[in-house]
């Protein structure tokens, strides 16, 4: 390839790699979802972004490290406090006992499908055994089902990638070599990527420690140096045992206490590990040619179904067996196992080389992973949330809205919020206050934003908008500049600061002031000292009514839970039967 074509195929995978993401969150569904056809198109449109063209034997290493990085942040994501005592047991069944019996019937399944070497199908099965925190992740946090099954589904989406990946290096090497299966292999490459943790997590520990206190901005490309160096060691010592160590580093990195990298870490996740889950599947989804998923497509939709509808019910039958669980969780335990980037670039490095050596039916490997990659992440992906509805598992499913602050006319918008029929969650100090919400039905407590990472997005998981109402502006500045990299610029709104009260300087070009720079903490204590109310008004098809001068709209909340707020002078976007709450003076009502 010439240096142009490179330079055009670096551009294409990067611009399609973070453009179908940003679509895919426009369009709330799963970024496979838009990734794997963008690839796929963009595979049959030129061959420069195909990964043998464009980054030669370049491709394969890149793909050992990317997977290391993903999977790391993927075990740093599991803290031990998630699962009850009563759960252990069967995260531990799902992971070791359901990849055994998962394998065993997707190859069986294969076999029959299929006419092609019987390690050629144990591969397939053991390749399509990996879930993936890529798919998994993001699936349970759009859902938010209840904590326990949230845990154990998101321990087995991390926990079986590194297995499932060495499982496939086990087979592959196998069926390269001609020897047959040898029992401790597995079990020898468990050892080198534990021991490759154990002595990177220490010096991951140590380093972050130092980098913390001093040279905070360096936290991200620090972690980014150990964990690609412990990757690379265990692998070049056994190949692919750096993906199982690069899970322990990232759980031990979750559950140590003495510093709190946690927001370092979600700048990690936020910014390269996606970058490179996007690259990865344009890479992998470019390298399969259409001829290839045609010649695989009809018995490769029979092999999805069975995966969906028997072996995974049955899987998690197994494993749920005799557990706390209620039926309701255990069903859609059921319907939640989407394939993921590992079994996309396991496929991708596996079937290519065995079918150079001539192995029958290795060059559908990669076809048929696939076309179950797509397949399960489509179905998954747009029916689990309506599923877990069904079953009363998922999350609240609607607006939830953070009030900080718990004086009284803080309490009078909550309660006039939830009338409304959105969920409202408040961040209050003093108990009295916390009591005093309490008691109006409010869900109150203190507030979690200054703790550690895992709780931190434990607490702000279901919430969507935030209002940020106490008396002290300096607070409201600072918490509005964090709950906005969390929730967007377009959801966190805050009390106008006195003009000359604050010890610092408000941004200049801040939005999201509630209502206007006038609205004050002390203008709104002193209208409600005066008789002021919050007044529901629901808004006519002919438009909205007319008011008072003194009349202050501040919330519109249509029939279906969307919400908008008064903001930097101005009033909420109205729709006809919309709820408007409004602040009035006595003589308004």
């Amino acid at each position: 390839m010439s240096s142009d074509q490179i330079l055009f195929g670096l551009g294409l995978v990067l611009v399609l790699a973070v453009g179908s993401q940003l679509v895919a969150r426009m369009l709330r569904i799963p970024a496979l979802v838009v990734l794997l056809p963008a690839g796929f198109l963009a595979g049959i449109a030129t061959s420069d972004v195909h990964p043998d063209n464009l980054l030669g034997s370049l491709y394969q290493p890149f793909v050992s490290i990317a997977v290391g990085v993903i999977l790391f942040e993927g075990g740093s994501r599991l803290s031990f406090d998630e699962i009850p005592p009563g759960i252990r047991k069967t995260v531990v069944r799902l992971v070791i006992g359901g990849c055994l019996v998962t394998w065993l019937a997707i190859t069986g399944t294969v076999a029959l499908l299929y006419d092609v070497d019987s390690g050629v199908a144990f591969l397939i099965g053991a390749i399509l055994v990996v879930s993936g925190p890529t798919v998994v992740l993001p699936l349970l946090a759009f859902i938010r089902p209840a904590g326990a099954v949230r845990a154990l589904l998101k321990w087995e989406g991390v926990l079986v990638d590194p297995i499932g990946a060495l499982l496939a290096v086990v087979v592959f090497a196998a069926v390269r070599s001609g020897n047959g299966w040898q029992p401790g292999a597995l079990l020898i490459d468990l050892g080198v990527g534990a021991a490759a943790a154990a002595v990177g997590a220490p010096t991951l520990w140590l380093l972050l420690r130092e980098v913390h206190r001093s040279a905070p901005r360096m936290v991200v490309p620090a972690t980014l140096m150990v964990v690609v160096a412990v990757v690379v060691a265990a692998d070049l010592i056994r190949d692919d045992s750096g993906l199982f160590a690069a899970v322990v580093l990232g759980i031990v990195v979750a559950n140590q206490r003495s510093i709190d990298v946690g927001r370092s870490l979600f700048e990690f996740q936020e910014t390269l590990v996606q970058l490179l889950v996007g690259v990865l599947f344009i890479l992998v989804s470019s390298s399969v040619a259409p001829s290839e998923v045609r010649a695989v497509l009809p018995e490769a939709l029979v092999l999805v179904a069975v995966m969906v509808l028997v072996i995974r019910p049955v899987v998690v039958a197994l494993a749920m067996l005799r557990s706390s669980f209620t039926a309701r969780e255990r069903l859609f335990a059921a319907w939640l196992a989407p394939r993921g980037i590992v079994a996309g670039a396991t496929a991708s490095a596996f079937g290519p080389e065995l079918a150079q050596k001539g192995v029958a039916g290795a060059d559908k490997v990669l076809p048929i992973v696939f076309v179950a990659i797509f397949g399960t992440v489509v179905v998954y992906g747009l029916t689990a949330a309506p599923v877990a509805r069904a079953l009363g598992v998922a999350g609240l499913g609607r607006r939830l809205v953070l009030l900080v602050g718990g004086h009284r006319w803080a309490r009078d918008l909550a309660v006039a919020l939830t009338h409304t029929g959105v969920a409202v969650r408040m961040w209050v100090g003093p108990v009295d206050q916390q009591a005093a919400a309490r008691n109006a039905g409010i869900d109150a407590d203190r507030g979690r934003i200054m703790v550690d990472a895992i709780s931190r997005e434990a607490e702000l998981e279901e919430v969507t908008d935030a209002l940020l109402l106490t008396h002290d502006d300096d607070f409201n500045t600072l918490a509005a500049a964090e709950l906005r990299e969390e929730l967007g610029h377009g959801h966190v709104f805050r009390l106008a600061p006195h003009p000359s009260d604050p010890d610092l300087l408000p941004p200049s070009r801040e939005a999201g002031i509630l209502a206007g720079r006038s609205l004050t903490f002390e203008e709104l204590d002193r209208q409600f000292a005066a008789g002021a109310r919050l007044v529901a008004v629901t808004a006519r098809a002919e438009g909205p009514r007319p008011r008072e001068p003194t009349e202050l709209p501040l919330v519109a909340v249509s029939p279906d839970g969307q919400l908008s707020v008064a903001a930097d002078g101005r009033p909420p976007t109205v729709g006809a039967d919309d709820t408007v709450l409004v602040l009035a003076t006595e003589r308004d009502f």
